[in-house]
């Protein structure tokens, strides 16, 4: 029986459409690398920042020098983006063509497994010939094909198919929460950002499919399901730019009503939306579902209302903490995390302190804090020049995380004496478990009997190293 293994990097969409990837080998036969050398590697790439595309031409180098006979197929964003690029380091590397197919978002990726299959299905695949490592004709200089918007997103349009041809999923291997893609594609155009460039495509898949899915895997055993989009709160509409959308009621809330009615389910988490999403209607519409989890991850990105203007976001820094408060008014305590960019082109100390106060009001849990990444092909490129400089960034960066701790101990704090159901992802050989709540916090207590995949409750009594601690009271499911 053939073996593959998948290296998956980047967002929640991205680690979907690598289990999908999975799960339509394992429907064909193969199965998952366990010893040896597999047969074919899946690289599945990201290029949200310039970091995380270092971290892709690492995996690739890495899994060419680990298993040096296996075919790879190379997918995911950064295959949109350069694949010039990704061929360069392939050639570097010795990989020929043949064995190492490149292979973007808006290709049908099932035509590209089973062209795959084939190939290692013919007699002489094993015995094919490994080139000789080659140098690389140099690095690309000018912008990636990706900068070539009109020709781009014309041919891009065109070929849809994507990833929908993929097999479904039954289970989310390694995971004990499982993600389901419900929407892909962005066309905002935030100007930090590629990736309307690489998933231009706005679209969703037919919610009777997404049901199906969710059902299967709550079968299985995943007792909470993500449901994520490149721009979830476009679920259901053919572009992520609001005024182009129809009135009436969002679609997305009508899908998290259907999800949260499955039998089995304990939470149905959402992995990430616009402040814009959180209206009224959805708000009044999560609150009375008891499957809802009171997690609002809400990109803030900045707090200055300057920035946001230069960053294309399309809200004021007033209208996303009025979100916020609304979110408080609606939920118990929930908990919201974000997303902020430090250093974007033209950032001052004051804009930097805008941001440190807006967080300081909307009360986060959680920040996820990134360095401005200038990537070529997106608008602020043009920019670069302004953007802060080494020791000013270290400086904001840090000054942000110390602001994150406080912020993040404040908001568990305030659970110390309650209870919280949480589930269980991890049980050492002491019985000691941690788990994750349906709030996002981790939370650490001890249960002999308790096995990763249930839902414990815990009274909580105290932290730990930014955990909460606590005395197990029992199994919810």
């Amino acid at each position: 029986m053939k073996q593959f293994a998948t290296i998956t990097l980047g967002c929640k969409v991205n680690q979907y459409d690598g289990a999908a990837l999975g799960a339509t080998l394992e429907q064909q036969g193969w199965r998952r690398h366990r010893r040896g050398q597999p047969d074919l590697v899946i690289v599945n790439t990201c290029c949200v920042t310039v970091a995380a595309m270092a971290k892709s031409r690492q995996a690739i180098r890495r899994c060419a020098h680990r298993w040096p006979a296996a075919h790879m197929l190379v997918v995911g964003c950064y295959s949109d983006y350069d694949p010039r690029r990704l061929r360069q380091v392939l050639d570097t590397e010795g990989v020929a063509p043949n064995r190492a197919p490149i292979a973007g978002h808006h290709d049908d990726l099932r035509v590209h497994l089973e062209q795959v299959m084939q190939r290692l299905d013919e007699p002489s695949a094993g015995q094919a010939e490994i080139p000789p490592r080659a140098v690389a004709a140099g690095t690309t200089t000018e912008l990636p094909a990706v900068a070539l918007k009109a020709r781009r997103l014309a041919a891009l349009a065109a070929r849809s198919a994507g990833t929908s041809r993929l097999e479904p999923l039954a289970r989310f291997p390694g995971h004990q929460r499982a993600f389901v893609k419900v929407q892909d594609g962005c066309d905002a155009f935030c100007t930090f950002c590629v990736v309307p460039y690489t998933r231009c495509v706005v679209r969703s898949r037919p919610t009777g499919q997404i049901l199906d899915e969710c059902r299967r895997l709550v079968a299985y055993g995943h007792r909470e399901i993500v449901l994520c989009g490149v721009f979830l709160g476009a679920f259901g509409r053919s572009t992520a730019i609001r005024r182009r959308w129809a009135t009436g009621p969002a679609p997305l809330v009508e899908l998290v009503r259907q999800v949260s009615r499955i039998p089995g389910l304990w939470r149905v988490r959402l992995s990430s939306l616009e402040p814009a999403d959180v209206t009224d209607e959805f708000l009044d519409a999560c609150r009375a579902l008891p499957a809802f989890a009171p997690h609002l991850h809400l990109p803030l990105q900045s707090g200055s209302p300057s920035v946001l203007r230069r960053m294309n976001r399309g809200y004021t820094p007033e209208q996303f903490l009025q979100v916020a408060r609304r979110a408080r008014q609606a939920f118990d305590r929930p908990a919201i995390s974000t997303d902020i960019i430090v250093g974007f082109p033209g950032e001052s100390d004051e804009d930097f302190a805008q941001t440190l106060d807006l967080a300081r009001a909307a009360g986060f849990m959680k920040i996820h804090a990134f360095p401005f990444s200038p990537i070529p092909g997106a608008a602020a490129w043009n920019w670069r020049q302004q953007a802060a400089p080494p020791s000013q960034l270290h400086r904001r960066t840090r000054q942000l995380a110390e602001l994150e701790q406080r912020l993040a101990a404040q908001y568990r704090r305030q659970w110390v004496g309650g209870q919280l159901e949480g589930l269980v992802e991890k049980v050492d050989d002491r019985g000691v478990c941690r788990a994750v709540s349906d709030r996002y916090a981790e939370l650490l207590f001890e249960a002999k009997d308790a096995t990763a995949g249930q839902v414990a409750r815990m009274r909580v009594t105290g932290m730990q190293d930014g955990l909460l601690t606590g005395r197990f009271l029992g199994r919810v499911c």
